[in-house]
């Protein structure tokens, strides 16, 4: 059985995505430490950026998603309307 992940896709908004990333990106780094994630990383495309980050269960996986840190920082997203996406299986 794969470790659970989750993938979550900021795209550009009033500010570039990047910058985001720039601001809030320890936050999902020091999470993930916290939380003994198996494996993360970040990626950039044209439009935003995305982290990818698999755990050794879906109990740490919703841990990691209900941090009030996290939420936060995907409260501040460029676009809270249109530029979030969450996947997670």
């Amino acid at each position: 059985m794969p470790d659970p992940w989750l993938l979550i896709e900021v795209l550009d908004g009033e500010v570039p995505a990047s910058e985001w990333r720039r601001v809030h990106g320890g936050t999902f780094l020091d999470a993930a430490i916290a939380d003994r994630a198996v494996r993360w990383s970040w990626r950039a495309h044209g439009r935003g950026v995305v982290f990818e980050i698999a755990f050794r269960t879906e109990r740490i996986r919703d841990e990691f998603r209900h941090r009030q840190s996290i939420k936060a920082a995907l409260e501040a997203v460029p676009d809270p309307r249109d530029g979030l996406t969450i996947v997670a299986d």
